[in-house]
């Protein structure tokens, strides 16, 4: 820890000499470029999404369809699109990444989530990360339930296990399907591609960050749950999930004001709450760096 606590303090001197735009400029170019690595690179075609509308539900005032498509060729994504019916079109659209639960999309605080943003007047997309809701890798049928555990945690760590052995992290595969949901969005005739943010809670608070990073087409970011610091995460609940942590992370110094700082100067929500897995202390010192670094 205090190895990694003199590589993180390094580059926290780094941000903090950062005192021109030019400058930070150059450093939002480094910090994309660092995380790229560190997932192990993304695909470089994109394939055909080959969307399928399996279901619709309709309300007074929107729609909610069922879909299925491709982030690469037969590697589906299960996903519920919330679109309004009143306003209007192109709508700006957010896409909605979710935290760790086997319910995923269906948990209800993500249903309530998507619901006030579609009544709102913003088209909503959220879907099913690798090992929650409908996409259980190790499902058992005789089980009804995971191979290797009812946690979404153990298997994510089971596939980022393998993942390592290639020179990649999981988080290559999530991010990519975030990319292509975002792609998705896009060809959508409800949906004005120039207006898209991407809001996300825990484990989606951190999908959130890594394509607010990697995807310019990202208007408005808000990570909530997620984004600390380094230095207060290493004191308290440690470590993260397979998909949250890579090699070499904190021997670069790579720290979450990075995320935010890749940004910029787009705008971005940093929110965060007492006795959460991240600690807020480190929160409010990241925002603080931040306001710096976008007053500049």
């Amino acid at each position: 820890e205090q190895i990694a606590v003199q590589q993180i303090s390094a580059h926290r001197q780094e941000v903090a000499a950062l005192a021109t735009p030019q400058q930070i400029m150059a450093a939002k170019g480094r910090a994309r470029s660092s995380l790229l690595k560190m997932i192990g690179g993304l695909p470089t075609a994109k394939t055909p999404l080959n969307l399928q509308r399996t279901g619709t539900i309709e309300r007074t005032d929107y729609q909610i369809q069922n879909i299925i498509f491709e982030s690469s060729p037969h590697f589906y994504v299960t996903a519920n699109l919330y679109i309004p019916k009143q306003g209007r079109r192109p709508f700006p659209a957010v896409l909605q990444p979710t935290g760790h639960s086997t319910a995923a999309k269906a948990r209800a605080f993500y249903q309530t989530l998507a619901l006030g943003l579609v009544k709102s007047g913003f088209v909503v997309l959220t879907y099913d990360p690798l090992g929650q809701g409908e996409r259980r890798i190790f499902y058992d049928a005789g089980l009804e339930d995971s191979a290797v555990g009812g946690s979404t945690t153990v298997e994510h760590q089971m596939v980022g296990i393998q993942s390592l052995l290639a020179g990649e992290s999981i988080a290559r595969y999530m991010v990519w399907d975030g990319i292509r949901a975002i792609d998705l969005l896009a060809s959508l005739p409800e949906v004005d591609a120039k207006h898209i943010g991407v809001a996300g809670c825990s484990g989606g608070g951190t999908i959130t960050a890594y394509l607010a990073t990697l995807d310019d087409r990202v208007q408005a970011a808000a990570a909530a749950c997620y984004i600390t610091d380094w230095e207060d995460q290493l004191k308290g609940t440690g470590p993260q999930d397979a998909e949250q942590q890579f090699p070499d992370q904190l021997k670069q110094g790579f720290n979450f004001i990075d995320y935010v700082l890749a940004f910029a100067p787009k705008p971005y929500l940093i929110c965060s709450t007492e006795n959460d897995f991240f600690p807020l202390s480190g929160a409010r010192r990241t925002a603080g760096e931040a306001k710096r670094i976008y007053g500049i």
